[in-house]
């Protein structure tokens, strides 16, 4: 295995466990899952940002692109103002259980909000003088040039830029107010920076339900987890080649200036994949379509709309 292989397996182990102790609700998942004989494969990892010199969505493609990911194609979001993009990883020559998950990056595109709103997000980003890109980077060079201990070194930098509080200070209610009344999105991320919003299971891989709806059914009558119906439980189609559904996000608890209230957090994605025309299905990751549909993805987005 090449070393930065090794240290992107282990980057994504332990976003999994961070991921796994603030979102209560996977565990419970997982488990439920494997009592059916099931295998959780996560299909991608989706991450939100804010624009600014050091934050946004370029931070995140250097930071994947070091562990060994490429970018692919480019989406827009009218209704939230927002551009996204997705990345490939780069052992995806097999059976999909053994690559790497996508990772989905959007990003606020501020412009057309209001003159306050948009004062926050200059604020927020101006707080932010370095970037922290140089230092992974730095890390990648030696790792490919064999340096076993920059492994470790590597994997923490990139684990803690993704698992940690935004670099701006503490947020008020008053800026998180005034950003969630015209973009949830963007309270969010003002919130939660780099952190991981959500991951996302493979559907088709799994053996004891029949298509996207099984599961949701499972999720939701026998689980009675609260699903985002958004649009349908069920965002997208056959002829679309994916369809996707969500949970609603978990409540956490967090620190404001004026003191500690409840936000939505992350949430789990199921999506199925449907072979391209060509294809089989086989369990092989190039023989389905492995792309985004803005429609599905705009109500995804919703999981974290407190109700």
């Amino acid at each position: 295995m090449e070393l930065i292989d090794q240290c992107r397996r282990e980057v994504f182990k332990r976003l999994w466990a961070h991921y796994s102790q603030l979102v209560p609700i996977v565990p419970k998942l997982n488990q439920a899952f494997k009592d059916r004989g099931e295998d959780w494969t996560e299909d991608h990892v989706a991450y939100r940002t804010l624009p600014g010199e050091f934050t946004g969505a370029h931070i995140l493609q250097g930071v994947f692109e070091a562990l060994g990911y490429s970018r692919k194609d480019d989406y827009f979001f009218e209704a939230k103002q927002l551009k996204a993009f997705w990345l490939c990883p780069p052992d995806v020559q097999g059976h999909t259980r053994d690559a790497s998950p996508k990772i989905f990056v959007s990003e606020l595109i501020p412009t057309k909000f209001s003159s306050d709103f948009q004062e926050v997000i200059r604020r927020l980003g101006s707080q932010v003088t370095a970037s922290p890109l140089r230092r992974i980077q730095q890390l990648r060079d030696q790792v490919r040039g064999g340096n076993q201990l920059a492994i470790e070194q590597m994997t923490r930098e990139c684990v803690t830029l993704l698992t940690t509080f935004p670099s701006w200070s503490r947020p008020s209610l008053r800026d998180y107010e005034v950003l969630k009344k015209e973009s949830e999105y963007a309270s969010w991320t003002m919130l939660f920076g780099h952190q991981i919003n959500h991951f996302t299971v493979s559907v088709h891989l799994l053996k004891s339900f029949q298509g996207i709806r099984a599961v949701a059914d499972f999720l939701e009558k026998d689980l009675k987890v609260p699903m985002n119906h958004s649009g349908g439980v069920v965002k997208g189609t056959s002829d679309l080649l994916l369809e996707q559904i969500s949970t609603m996000a978990v409540d956490i608890d967090y620190a404001f200036q004026e003191g500690v209230e409840k936000v939505p957090y992350g949430f789990v994605e199921f999506a199925y994949r449907y072979p391209m025309s060509d294809k089989k299905h086989d369990g092989l990751w190039q023989s389905y379509y492995q792309g985004f549909v803005t429609s599905n993805a705009d109500k995804i987005f919703e999981s974290t709309f407190k109700k």
